[in-house]
């Protein structure tokens, strides 16, 4: 695991910059500087673009599976990343034509309460387009086994730029209308900032080769990317409906509250997705290789150092739930249960570790295509019946819901079709472990008046005491192994 582990760890580090600029960002200066509706409007653009970015790639980012076939530095890869911005283009030029005919219908019925949406909607072109070639260049960097840099820029550098031109408005240095032209260059601008460091590496190259692409390998790739259109959509599909549902049902002022609540999922899934961004990389080597054993390996290790990890900052937040509500506008509580739902579906995500990496650099991609697919339609379903009974706790009930089913169905063909078990009996260890900290905090240790002492004392006994466990019944190979090193450089 030593590359993975290494560049896992320096991802979650920026990561976790990032989140703590997220957190100031989402948590103080934003309810405080904007209504709900304009909250909502920013929260539907970003993963809109999102959306729209992983259609408009038509489906090439799932040929990353077949890079190591292109993989020649001396002829520049073979073109690779020339053809992968030419197929962009291409999708981006689609998008732009199905956004014009179809803009009234992804604005929503409810127009009057999505009055921002329509005056901002063609916000997503530009959104779209960046966002598209940004996801391409970081794609070839990590195919280079560079995942720090795109991960940088997309959670520490665009952040921070969203910040400081939030502090604009927050001192009503700016007017709103303003503040969108410029949260608009925040959200583009790391992508010049990634295409310049491609170049900066010798890594940029547009000159094509497709006299290297014969007609078998052709088909190979225009296979990949039909299914990976699929793959690859489904899960920003998935995020991006619940938003997409609160807000045709309720506007954007609810869109805006269950954002800001949702966005503690990010926060659990921060070291999975660190650990997808190299894994692929090095599982799909591992398959050209035939080296199962490698990836039975990486996904065992994968699973119980995820586990551990989502279980811990799962516990940090939702111990000290009633004191992140103290620092939010009143009419944000209803999100508390968004919190507890959405958090624990992405325990359960962070938990089954690489098994989307491993079905999707496999050879049985297109199992996982229609797994997609089919939760597409699971996830239409369950939110059209928790919205209305539960409203925004119901889309959050969806979320959940949806990432147990999904990652259930990803265990069990992996299981059934390449033998491979991750879990251990260390895994129910982690849990209970997590279960007899968040008893021992809740039950025994008294609320203070100040929130502030009261959230530092929770957070400090559950990292005393979950740590201590996970440390010595070593659950975890690879956390003992990382923390017995620190300690060695300690005590020279």
């Amino acid at each position: 695991m030593g590359i993975i582990q290494q560049q896992t760890i320096k991802g979650t580090f920026y990561s976790y910059l990032g989140v703590a600029i997220g957190f100031i960002t989402i948590y103080y200066f934003q309810p405080h500087s904007l209504s709900p509706e304009q909250v909502g409007l920013i929260n539907i653009l970003a993963p809109f673009s999102l959306l729209f970015a992983q259609f408009a790639i038509l489906g090439f980012n799932g040929t990353a599976r077949y890079f190591p076939y292109f993989r020649n530095n001396e002829k520049n890869h073979h073109g690779y990343l020339a053809l992968a911005c030419l197929v962009s283009l291409i999708g981006f030029g689609l998008f732009a034509v199905l956004a014009y005919v179809f803009k009234n219908e992804l604005i929503g019925k409810k127009s009057e309460k999505s009055g921002l949406f329509n005056q901002y909607f063609w916000y997503l072109l530009p959104l779209t387009f960046f966002t598209l070639f940004f996801n391409v260049f970081d794609l070839f960097a990590r195919m280079l086994y560079d995942t720090i840099s795109g991960r940088v820029l997309r959670e520490f550098t665009k952040r921070l730029f969203i910040l400081l031109v939030l502090l604009l408005i927050f001192f009503k240095w700016v007017n709103f209308q303003t503040f969108m032209i410029l949260w608009l260059i925040a959200n583009i601008f790391p992508t010049f900032l990634m295409m310049r460091k491609l170049i900066s590496q010798g890594n940029f190259s547009l000159k094509t080769d497709f006299a290297f692409i014969n007609k078998d390998m052709s088909r190979k790739l225009i296979s990949i990317c039909f299914f990976a259109i699929l793959t690859g959509s489904a899960p920003i599909i998935i995020d991006s409906l619940d938003k997409y549902m609160v807000n045709e049902k309720f506007g954007l002022a609810e869109t805006g509250i269950y954002s800001v609540a949702a966005y503690f999922g990010i926060v659990i899934t921060l070291p999975a997705r660190s650990l997808y961004s190299i894994a692929y990389t090095i599982v799909s080597e591992s398959w050209k290789s035939n080296d199962l054993e490698n990836i039975r390996n990486i996904y065992r290790k994968s699973c119980i150092n995820q586990l551990i990890a989502a279980l811990f900052i799962f516990l940090l937040v939702w111990i000290n739930v009633d004191n992140i509500f103290k620092v939010l506008p009143h009419n944000y509580a209803a999100g508390k249960y968004v919190i507890f739902f959405i958090g624990l579906g992405y325990v359960i995500d962070s938990a089954t570790g690489i098994n989307g990496v491993i079905l999707t650099s496999s050879r049985h991609f297109k199992y996982d295509s229609f797994f997609n697919l089919g939760l597409i339609g699971i996830t239409i379903v369950l939110n059209l019946i928790f919205i209305p009974l539960y409203g925004i706790t119901g889309a959050a009930i969806a979320a959940a819901s949806t990432l147990l089913i999904f990652n259930l169905f990803r265990y069990l063909f992996i299981l059934f079709v390449y033998k491979m078990q991750p879990f251990t009996i260390k895994s129910l260890y982690a849990i209970l472990i997590a279960l007899a900290a968040y008893w021992i905090c809740d039950r025994f240790i008294p609320a203070q008046k100040n929130f502030i002492l009261d959230s530092f004392i929770r957070a400090s006994f559950i990292t005393v005491f979950y740590g201590l466990s996970v440390y010595f019944l070593n659950l975890s190979e690879d956390i003992n192994a990382y923390l017995n090193g620190y300690i060695i450089k300690l005590k020279k």
